[in-house]
């Protein structure tokens, strides 16, 4: 079989589903990486630019400046790219679990299922919850977004939406195998999101810093020299733009080693789980295994 499950004995170890998320990504980056990453660059890149014009507006003429939020462009283009970034890792995902599955990766139809209406449906329902979750003082998200990290591959191998989706993915990450603690798909998917989280972190504060740098060094000088640094935002803003270009880039290739990540957990889980529901339906009809003889 093709499923990747099937393929090894016992529970995926943590340290193998980090090397196997990677060895995936290396191989199918370059079909996956650039009809996601593009369009996504061009949103992010096209916000950075609004910004930087209403900032520079706002020094030009602070008394008709008001506030970024209630700038339609800018909010216009928030949202986009919230909407962008949450389709773009749904496309992602279709195109990881066709690679794990052996199946050929068509990204226009990874396209175009993340833009169905119940698959929006279903993440709008997820990104409210994982909103809510991170508003209860961040410690419920915690629980509730590992929770949900398996909505995403339900929709695609399973065809299950809504909230019937969400209960599949909590009965997946919940699942006790009997291996210890650390076993668990729940406490594996947290570690994962932890490595994903501090990796994109990382790379992002090393694609910032050369942008970064001038910034401060011109912010230290003004202050030294008592001049007013208010007149040297917008200056400051325009240097991000290509910070941002940068920053959506390799987000999105972090994204893709994640996408595997969450693929092959799943797979992992669903095969033990169902594995070991076949085996007590199995004992159920023609009984257990015969005691064994004493010596």
């Amino acid at each position: 079989m093709n499923d990747p499950a099937f393929q090894r004995p016992g529970p995926m170890p943590f340290r193998l589903l980090l090397d196997e998320a990677l060895r995936q990504a290396r191989r199918h980056f370059r079909v996956l990486y650039a009809p996601v990453a593009i369009p996504l660059t061009v949103i992010t890149t096209l916000l950075a630019v609004t910004q930087a014009l209403w900032v520079s507006r706002a020094s030009a003429n602070p008394a008709r400046a008001g506030s970024p939020f209630g700038s339609p462009d800018v909010l216009l283009l928030a949202f986009a790219t919230l909407g962008a970034l949450i389709v773009a890792v749904m496309a992602l995902q279709v195109g990881a679990m066709d690679s794990l599955m052996g199946r050929p990766v068509d990204m226009k139809r990874a396209w175009r299922f993340a833009v169905r209406g119940r698959v929006l449906g279903t993440l709008v329902l997820c990104f409210l919850a994982s909103l809510a979750s991170v508003f209860c003082c961040c410690f419920p998200a915690l629980f509730v977004i590992p929770l949900l990290s398996f909505v995403s591959p339900v929709m695609i191998e399973e065809e299950r939406f809504g909230f019937n989706a969400i209960s599949r993915s909590s009965e997946l990450a919940l699942y006790d195998s009997g291996q210890g603690f650390f076993e668990r798909p729940l406490v594996k998917m947290l570690l994962f999101m932890f490595v994903g989280l501090l990796i994109s972190y990382l790379l992002g504060l090393l694609v910032a810093l050369p942008f970064q740098l001038p910034m401060w060094i011109d912010m230290f000088r003004g202050l030294a020299k008592g001049e007013d640094i208010s007149q040297a935002v917008p200056r400051w803003v325009w240097l991000q733009v290509p910070g941002q270009f940068l920053n959506t880039l390799v987000s999105t290739a972090v994204y893709v080693y994640t996408s595997f990540g969450v693929g092959l957990l799943y797979f992992d889980t669903r095969g033990r789980r169902e594995g070991t529901d076949l085996r007590s339906e199995i004992d159920m009809v023609f009984g257990g295994p015969p005691p064994e003889l004493p010596l």
